[in-house]
């Protein structure tokens, strides 16, 4: 499968589940403060433990708008060495 479909279909996925949030929180403060939280632990996980996820449009669209949830995606994908890795 290539990386590229696996991260446009987890931005996708992640499109649905904010959605979905929205839907039933109704709080864009809430998912704004999610989006920011997700970013910061995205970044930490890469300076301090190096697992060399891109942090590139995609990586962040589905950090923005999945929040913690976009990150768990990412996070599960790279371990899998499906997707987000640099060459």
């Amino acid at each position: 499968m290539d990386r590229k479909h696996v991260e446009l279909g987890t931005l996708i996925l992640a499109l649905i589940l904010v959605w979905l949030l929205f839907v039933f929180v109704q709080n864009p403060i809430a998912l704004l403060i999610n989006s920011i939280i997700a970013f910061v632990i995205l970044l930490f996980l890469n300076r301090i433990f190096g697992l060399g996820i891109p942090i590139n449009v995609i990586t962040i669209l589905i950090v923005a708008i999945g929040g913690i949830i976009g990150l768990i995606l990412i996070l599960i994908l790279r371990f899998l060495n499906l997707a987000f890795y640099r060459d």
